[in-house]
């Protein structure tokens, strides 16, 4: 699978499920930590070993967090969830 990228109409806040939300803020929700988060902007979508890597980038193309999944299918149901947008949002995108 090529690497999908595609940008968010509206900026958005990751889930606090998103790491490194959830290891770095140690279970508090986000925005509670000593600097404000940072907006997702960006969503990268790719294969690694197997699995699939939903990567979350701000608009300055810093790292903001990401998750693993087993299938093309979690991961697109988790960009859906998070952030409103699924596979056809994905082409001609990037």
């Amino acid at each position: 699978m090529a690497k999908r990228v595609w940008n968010l109409r509206k900026e958005l806040p990751a889930s606090n499920d998103c790491l490194p939300h959830a290891a770095m803020n140690l279970g508090k929700g986000q925005g509670m930590g000593l600097r404000p988060p940072s907006l997702v902007a960006r969503l990268v979508l790719e294969e690694q070993f197997g699995n699939f890597v939903l990567y979350r980038i701000d608009a300055d193309g810093g790292f903001v967090g990401d998750t693993w999944h087993g299938s093309l299918e979690d991961a697109l149901w988790q960009a859906k969830k998070e952030f409103g947008v699924g596979l056809e949002e994905l082409s001609g995108n990037g």
